[in-house]
């Protein structure tokens, strides 16, 4: 089977749309990587660098097009390269988008936050606003729901978890850091700096801007800050308390059993971060353009009592998600 992975994501200039649409597509074309796969991506930045070091073939579209120009570019790829399934998981994604690829090929639609009406042949979605359910939606589509079917990496599957942990605190902001949250964070950590040890980790496409570099010097006897890792899961599993933004690596937290707070870089990652408080999981701090130093120095006076009050024995988000979204994918009709 040929597969088409339609996806969008990285930075130009002030549009940064971050990096999660493109990890979840990379996550579930490993599980696919028996059949033939290609990427069809906008490349807002750094993308077709990623995928390039993940050995996946990609073709870019210019960023920004309209949907109309969209759909016929995408059509084109489909009956040039003789596609035999769409997986679409970009931002934007319209239902007009999905019905009119499915006249033309099969097509997974995956998708975000509380949005399953796609006329397409198969809706993902593991949203943790979810039970884990399959249903069909207005169109007789069927629908993965809840974090039973969240796509994470295959390393999650693993379920041993280190007990000794190293590190007090991690925390972590996405493949761009778009709001720009590491130096808030840093400078709010300044009256706890002697009391944890502190680890944060940079994403892959974060650049060191001229403020981060002065931070990073000042504090670079109390703060172990690196650039890209090679094993998350080994990092998360290492610490007692996380601080993150609302996407992907709350899941991972999550599956770690790691309590996280959550300062969000989007308006709809709040949608998220109130499920996981909901949960009593994850602690929601709310956004950064509402954030203050006071809300990260709450936090960590108060670490203990958050430790012992969010729950880590559960087995919310097991790591399977992708195996089963693979099973349904590969029984389409």
């Amino acid at each position: 089977m040929k597969i088409l992975f339609r996806t969008s994501g990285g930075r130009i200039s002030k549009k940064q749309l971050g990096l999660g649409h493109i990890y979840r597509c990379i996550n579930l074309s490993k599980e696919l990587s028996s059949h033939k796969i290609i990427f069809l991506i906008e490349d807002y930045g750094s993308v077709s660098t990623l995928l390039k070091e993940q050995n996946l073939r990609c073709i870019k579209l210019k960023p920004g097009l309209s949907e109309k120009i969209d759909i016929q570019k995408t059509l084109k790829i489909i009956e040039d390269q003789k596609i035999d399934l769409v997986i679409a998981d970009k931002y934007g994604l319209t239902n007009n988008f999905a019905k009119t690829i499915k006249q033309a090929t099969k097509i997974v639609v995956i998708s975000d936050l509380r949005n399953i009406d796609y006329n397409a042949n198969l809706v993902v979605n593991g949203f943790i606003g979810y039970k884990n359910k399959i249903t069909r939606n207005k169109y007789g589509t069927k629908c993965l729901l809840g974090p039973k079917y969240q796509i994470l990496n295959k390393i999650y599957t693993r379920k041993k978890i280190n007990k000794k942990k190293k590190i007090d605190i991690l925390a972590t902001f996405g493949g761009f850091d778009s709001a720009n949250i590491v130096p808030v964070f840093i400078k709010s950590l300044k009256n706890n700096m002697n009391n944890f040890k502190i680890k944060i980790i940079l994403g892959p496409s974060t650049k060191k801007n001229s403020e981060l570099s002065k931070l990073i010097k000042k504090y670079n006897n109390s703060i172990t800050l690196v650039h890209k890792v090679p094993n998350m899961r080994k990092e998360i599993s290492d610490t007692k308390f996380g601080f993150c933004s609302g996407g992907i690596t709350t899941y991972e937290f999550a599956n770690m059993n790691v309590p996280f707070a959550i300062i969000c870089q989007y308006p709809h990652q709040l949608i998220t971060s109130k499920e996981w408080q909901k949960l009593d999981i994850g602690l929601n701090l709310g956004r950064l353009s509402n954030f203050t130093p006071k809300k990260i120095q709450n936090t960590l006076n108060n670490l203990e009592k958050y430790k012992k009050n969010l729950k880590t024995n559960y087995n919310i988000v097991d790591g399977l998600g992708t195996k089963r979204i693979k099973k349904e994918i590969i029984s389409l009709k």
